[in-house]
């Protein structure tokens, strides 16, 4: 029996690949840096194990992860989030003698987790994205210098860190008097961010993509945002299955410029000012919604799972349309509290014909999973927002 090991076992992502890879009797393993998961709760989660934290202990956690590959015989890694793709692409060429890390290079990952880096690689390939100005390099930057640098802007603009999940760091700076005090806090945190003109907030779309180890494509899917938290910023709560092929080709057209293997989530979002697609960013690495791609034929964890195994797979670009996921806990909870028209949110929060990311019938128990590590870690700042972002 073929043994995947997944990372990030708190995230509902997780649970998905979970899900999707045990109920076809594969062995999967979910590891943590914390006992309480959510995916650890699953029917379909055959062993749980404690790591290090990637972030704060990487070469540990690398130590550990060779050690775990050894004695628990793992074939294939997937690897979650952020984190752990950061640490495992670092050190890549030492993990993937023991098995197999369907993930892009060290090059590829970084053009991608670095959005000046994408904002660069979108102008090289005449992908439509919001003008941006990096900071990086420039250590000796003050007030005036900053000025100087967006003199060509209007107001308002936006300010944003490099690299970060979700909205994090991300701020609007509506005059110049505001403009080096909002730069300097977020630079606190986030070194160097960049700073890109305001485009009025839009319909977004995210454009999921499986490609092999030749580079090739072999999964599409795309599909709408509904809600958001944070509103209008964060990670989607309802989503929607649509077909909308400029953008798969805008997108197919960014990553022929970097070798890619593996999954990626690229988003846009349509300016409503004149209807033109423009790209935000590139996510490397599976996205929070992808059971609804599952639920409407789209496999991806499956997909990725046979060409990490070498096997040949016919390219799949066909699904369901007009199909909607949500992910309740608590994204959409968190929506429903920060949203003044809560009231008449269509579909309403009390809603039962959405079927949920996490919240399932058939597999009862990462619900509870949850609650408890919701309960667990409410009083840990950092764990909570670990938590709601995803």
């Amino acid at each position: 029996m073929t043994t995947v090991l997944c990372t990030n076992g708190l995230l509902s992502k997780t649970l998905a690949v979970v899900r999707s890879l045990g109920s076809k009797d594969i062995k999967v393993i979910v590891s943590e840096s914390t006992r309480f998961h959510t995916s650890g709760f699953s029917k379909y989660c055959s062993k749980t194990l404690l790591s290090p934290n990637p972030t704060k202990e990487p070469i540990q956690y690398v130590e550990w992860l060779k050690e775990t590959i050894q004695m628990e015989k793992i074939d294939i890694v997937f690897a979650m989030d952020d984190d752990t793709i950061d640490v495992i692409s670092t050190y890549l060429s030492e993990l993937d003698t023991l098995c197999v890390f369907p993930i892009p290079s060290r090059e590829s990952y970084l053009i991608s987790a670095d959005k000046s880096e994408t904002m660069k690689l979108a102008a090289i390939a005449n992908v439509p994205c919001p003008q941006t100005i990096t900071t990086l390099g420039l250590d000796d930057l003050n007030e005036q210098g900053l000025l100087k640098l967006i003199q060509d802007y209007d107001f308002p603009v936006v300010i944003k860190p490099r690299m970060s999940n979700g909205s994090r760091g991300f701020r609007i700076v509506e005059t110049k008097d505001q403009l080096w005090r909002v730069y300097s806090d977020i630079h606190e945190s986030y070194p160097y961010p960049m700073i890109q003109e305001y485009i009025p907030s839009g319909v977004k779309y995210d454009i999921c993509l499986c490609y092999d180890s030749k580079h090739e494509l072999k999964a599409s899917f795309v599909q709408k945002q509904i809600r958001n938290y944070p509103i209008n910023r964060g990670p989607s709560t309802v989503h929607e299955s649509v077909i909308y092929p400029e953008l798969v080709e805008l997108s197919k057209k960014l990553l022929t410029h970097i070798p890619w293997y593996g999954v990626a989530d690229i988003e846009f979002m349509i300016d409503p000012r004149n209807g033109r697609p423009i790209l935000l960013e590139i996510n490397p690495r599976f996205w929070s919604s992808v059971h609804l791609s599952i639920r409407c034929g789209v496999d991806f964890p499956w997909i990725l799972y046979q060409l990490a195994m070498g096997k040949e797979v016919p390219i799949k670009s066909e699904y369901v349309t007009g199909r909607r996921g949500r992910s309740l806990l608590p994204g959409d909870v968190l929506h429903f509290i920060s949203n003044p028209k809560r009231w008449s949110m269509d579909p309403p929060l009390w809603t039962t014909s959405l079927p949920d990311d996490m919240v399932s019938v058939k597999d009862p128990l990462p619900t509870l999973g949850f609650i408890m590590s919701a309960l667990r870690y409410c009083l840990n700042k950092e764990a909570w927002k670990f938590l709601v972002r995803r």
